[in-house]
């Protein structure tokens, strides 16, 4: 499989304001992300997400939550998912799942 084709982005293009995603659409993201990270914090085993870093996991939360026009509640949920990272990460390291 060949490597992907960048895209040319014109100067209107980088400026342009960014249509926000539905709510309606995040929530399945919020579903897995919840599952992944609440998984990832009772996770024994410290190699189980060694190739997934809680960096990985706190950009995926991020975006989703700069990406979506997120309700009170769903904003809630990304809070919630950032502090359960930050208090995993304490424990854990630098921007890593094991420690």
């Amino acid at each position: 499989m060949g490597k992907s084709k960048v895209l040319p982005v014109t100067r209107a293009a980088r400026t342009a304001p960014v249509a926000l995603k539905p709510a309606r659409m995040a929530d399945a993201q919020l579903d897995h992300l919840e599952h992944m990270i609440r998984s990832l914090a009772l996770s024994g085993n410290a190699r189980t997400f060694a190739c997934l870093d809680r960096g990985y996991w706190k950009r995926r939360v991020a975006a989703l939550g700069d990406e979506s026009d997120l309700v009170s509640t769903q904003r809630a949920r990304v809070l919630r998912l950032l502090d359960l990272l930050a208090q995993e990460h304490a424990g854990a390291g630098p921007d890593k799942a094991a420690a």
